[in-house]
Formats: structure tokens, C-alpha cells, sequence
């Protein structure tokens, strides 16, 4: 069976890879053209100080009008938004508004970033349910609106194991990308003395991430605060800019193409935690520069100075930048330029923000396992049970039940650092997920009991281990003597032996 799942995942993975090289754009010689891609995005938190109810109500609506209104006004504005289960919420609660979103995703100006059902944890969640909610929130991409994403976007993740770029390079994942590392990573790496300068803990701005077993991806580590804004040009060098958040981009992208030999990096803007999108001011500073024009804000009058330079256009500088999807840039990456940027391998774990929420909400950690369990064993009595005839594969009971668990691991529900409230929610979803799996393996065992030949002396009694290797476990078992209790009990294997 899990050759079978894995053979299947890996053809739509391949297939996912094709579709995404097939729409992107021509891509520039990032050798010889400095460039920046610049992604505008809009971090919600499913469930974290607020629960579902609010996210459907307020937050969710205020994206959806937010954007579409940018779109009318700013052409070259792409926003990108992650989770298909906040698409699901969507779709349920908002469906003209979900209509017109489709709209905007066909005519690429809403892009379904980050190829999960949620931005979940990966810390605690088993490698089957990191590889499920790429499998299961790129097939509602792709189902919902005829596309996908060949990145993994997890900018708020509570830190990254070492294994993490492996499995997503199996489920045919190009680039990754967060902005977690610079609340301080534990990783020994970066520091001024680096050679792209990285903060302490940040291995490299743009490079690849290896796993265990030689896979891995391409990772844009640094890209600024999810929630910051485009305020100057950042086209060209500004010495007289000191503001706390200026990044020399065109001398840091200068930095990237020594150590690795692309010139190019990733940068997000947007805004923070209950959705919406990115300041107008913003758009239309990234318009100005794509378009190479002059600045013209809602109410005032043309950019002048330092921010834009002496005639006020914006984007002349030796700098490229694009208004980008969250994936354009690992696309544009060709393969054979992969081996010279910077490598590394290892976890990539945060010291300080955090720590304590690897303990916190244990119900909600344990039941999440309950779940990954209960599903492993449903899914392979069902096939058992397929084989003998005796049941049909319940396909769609298994899909809801893993969307319920994987729309639970959202990195501050499984974490625990979401509100006592919102663990209510989580914790029905979760009961709901372990009765579906346990009623799924219920039926399917008994179907494959029934085909048994289990004619001998004595009760017969029929153990079911769902693991792919042999056991010694203690077995309890509630059995009926028609003939009254006996003064002792004998069990006998199949081969006849005590």
C-alpha cells in the first residue's frame, strides 16, 4: 500500500513540477541581471489569539475586498496567500467573492502560494502529515482552480527540522522560503563575518537547503518581515537612508552572486497575523518600480529625493525588481546552477521565541498522533479489506478526516500558543478525525475477519497490526464462553501452537 500511495504521489508531484515550469514566465540570467523578487503577501493566523469565527467573519473578507480593490488600481500588483484550507472557508462562506477570486488567480494577478492545506507546524507533525499537506493542498489547488505551486511558504513556522527539505524535494517542492531565522536561530552559521553577512543563525539570504538523504531545495532564508513596508526605492543604493528597516538590496544582492553566482534575492512586504494585504503606499511604491515611473500616492503629489531619485522615477536603478509570485524565483533558479550557491545541511531551530510551546496544549499534540496512527492503520485495513472483496476503498471519509487533522497542525494550534478557546474547536475536529479513522478500520477489519477461514477448536480471535514489521505486544481481548468461563485459558497461533 505505501508503495502504491508513494508511486501515485510522486506522478502527480512530477506532473505538479511540469504545470508550474509551463506557466512561468521567460526567466532572466540571474548570472549576469541583478534582481529582486518581491512578494506581496498576507500573513493569517487561522487560530491564534482569536479563533475560527472571527477568521471567517472579519478576517477572510477583509482579504478578499482588500486585494480586489488593489488589483483595479495597480496592474503589475500580484498578492499571494496561502492555505487551501482558508480557500475551503472561502468557498463555504463567501462564494461570490470566492467566484471572482478565481477570476484573479486565472488571470495570475492572486497567486495560491505555499502548496499546504495550512502553514502548519513542522515540529511536531510525523513526515506522512508534512507530506499531506503538500499532497492534499496542492490537489485542492489544482482542483479548485486548475493550478498549483512548486514552493512551501512557512514565513511564522516555530523553526525547521533537518529533514524538511527532503521531504519536500520528494513531493516536488522547489524552493522554500521564511523569515522565522531571525528570531534568532540555534543553528552555528551566519554572523557579519558570513559571506552574505547573514544574521547570526541564518545560514545564507538565498542558497540550498539539504536534507538527510542528498535532496533538497532551494531557500530564501532572509526575505524581511512579512509584515513590512516598500517605502523607497529599492533599486539602487540610498547612502542617506538610515531608517532601522533599509536594506541595501542592489550591495546584498551584490553579496549573494559572489558566494553563490546568481545575483538575485527574495523579499516580502505585506502585512501581519489577521490577513488583509499589503499597504496601498507599498503597492505603489512596487509599481513605480516595475513600471520604472514616477510615484503618484492616493492624495499627494510625486516621490521626490532620496526615495526616488532627482526626477522622481522610481526603478532605474542597477537593480531589477519584480512584483513576483511567491514561486517565480525558485522557477527561474535553472537547475544547473544549483551546485555553486551556498549549501546547508542540518536543523534550522529557534532559541528563544517560542521554546515552550513544544510542551504546551499536550492534548492537542497527542491526539494529533492519535490521529496519525489511526489513519495509517484505517487506510491499510481498507486495503486489505479492498482486496478481499469485501468493502469498497472509502476514499473520500479518508480525505475529510485528514483534512480535519492537517487543518489542526497551523503552526500556533499545534504549537500551543493559540487561545483556551480556540483548542475547543481544534479539539472537535480532532475527535471528529479519530472516529472517523477508527470507524474506517472498524469496518475494514471486520470485512477481512469475515473472508478468514477461522475454523478450529476453540473462539477464534483475530489481531490486527498495522505496522510493516513484526510484533510482541500485549493483546487484551473481551470473550464470550457459551458454555460458562473455563477454570483456565489456552491461545493458540494460526500455525497450532501454544
Amino acid at each position: 500500500m505505501k508503495r502504491f500511495l508513494l508511486s501515485a504521489f510522486l506522478a502527480v508531484a512530477s506532473l505538479l513540477s511540469a504545470q508550474s515550469r509551463q506557466n512561468a514566465p521567460a526567466a532572466p540570467d540571474l548570472s549576469a541581471t541583478p534582481t529582486l523578487y518581491v512578494v506581496g503577501y498576507a500573513h493569517l493566523d487561522t487560530q491564534w489569539r482569536w479563533e475560527y469565527p472571527k477568521t471567517i467573519s472579519e478576517y477572510l473578507p477583509d482579504t478578499l475586498h482588500k486585494n480586489f480593490d488593489l488589483f483595479e488600481k495597480y496592474p503589475h500588483y500580484i498578492f499571494n496567500f496561502s492555505g487551501a484550507n482558508r480557500y475551503r472557508m472561502m468557498k463555504e462562506y463567501f462564494p461570490a467573492d470566492y467566484r471572482k477570486l478565481r477570476s484573479y488567480v486565472a488571470a495570475g494577478r492572486w497567486f495560491l502560494a505555499g502548496s499546504s492545506v495550512e502553514e502548519s507546524d513542522v515540529n511536531s507533525p510525523s513526515a506522512e502529515s508534512i507530506t499531506r499537506q503538500v499532497l492534499y493542498g496542492n490537489e485542492f489547488f489544482r482542483r479548485e482552480f486548475g493550478r498549483s505551486s512548486a514552493e512551501y511558504m512557512l514565513p511564522d513556522c516555530f523553526g525547521f527540522p533537518a529533514s524538511l527539505p527532503s521531504l519536500l524535494a520528494h513531493a516536488g517542492i522547489k524552493g522554500f522560503s521564511t523569515q522565522k531565522l531571525t528570531w534568532h536561530s540555534a543553528a552555528a552559521v551566519g554572523g557579519q563575518d558570513s559571506p552574505e553577512k547573514t544574521p547570526q543563525g541564518i545560514p545564507f539570504n538565498l542558497g540550498f537547503w539539504t536534507g538527510p538523504d542528498g535532496k533538497g531545495v532551494i531557500a530564501a532564508l532572509n526575505p524581511g518581515s512579512y509584515a513590512g513596508n516598500v517605502a523607497y526605492d529599492l533599486s539602487k543604493s540610498d547612502p542617506r537612508n538610515t531608517a532601522r528597516d533599509y536594506v541595501d538590496w542592489p550591495a546584498r544582492i551584490d553579496l549573494n552572486g559572489k558566494a553563490g553566482g546568481l545575483f538575485a534575492d527574495y523579499h516580502y512586504y505585506g502585512t501581519g497575523d489577521v490577513g488583509g494585504s499589503p499597504g496601498e503606499s507599498s503597492v505603489s511604491f512596487v509599481e513605480a518600480m516595475v513600471t520604472r515611473s514616477k510615484l503618484a500616492l492616493p492624495g499627494k503629489g510625486g516621490a521626490t529625493g532620496s526615495s526616488a531619485g532627482e526626477d522622481g522615477t522610481l526603478g532605474a536603478g542597477p537593480l531589477r525588481v519584480v512584483s513576483s509570485t511567491a514561486e517565480q524565483m525558485f522557477l527561474d533558479i535553472k537547475p544547473d546552477r544549483i551546485a555553486k550557491l551556498p549549501h546547508y545541511s542540518g536543523d534550522l531551530e529557534l532559541i528563544e521565541h517560542s521554546a515552550g510551546s513544544l510542551t504546551s496544549q499536550a492534548y492537542q499534540k497527542r491526539w494529533n498522533r492519535k490521529n496519525e496512527l489511526l489513519a495509517d492503520a484505517a487506510e491499510r485495513a481498507s486495503v486489505m479489506a479492498l482486496e478481499t472483496g469485501g468493502r469498497s476503498y472509502p476514499q473520500e471519509r479518508l480525505n475529510r478526516a485528514w483534512m480535519l487533522v492537517l487543518g489542526g497542525q497551523f503552526h500556533d494550534i499545534m504549537a500551543g500558543t493559540a487561545t483556551p478557546q480556540a483548542y475547543k474547536y481544534s479539539w472537535n475536529d480532532d475527535v471528529l478525525a479519530m472516529n472517523q479513522f477508527a470507524s474506517i478500520m472498524t469496518s475494514a477489519t471486520e470485512a477481512v475477519a469475515a473472508a478468514m477461514d477461522t475454523q478450529g477448536k476453540g473462539i477464534p480471535i483475530v489481531v490486527y497490526n498495522p505496522l510493516n514489521i513484526e510484533r510482541e505486544d500485549v493483546v487484551e481481548a473481551a470473550v464470550s464462553f457459551p458454555g460458562g468461563i473455563p477454570r483456565a485459558v489456552r491461545v493458540y497461533g494460526h500455525d497450532g501452537k501454544e
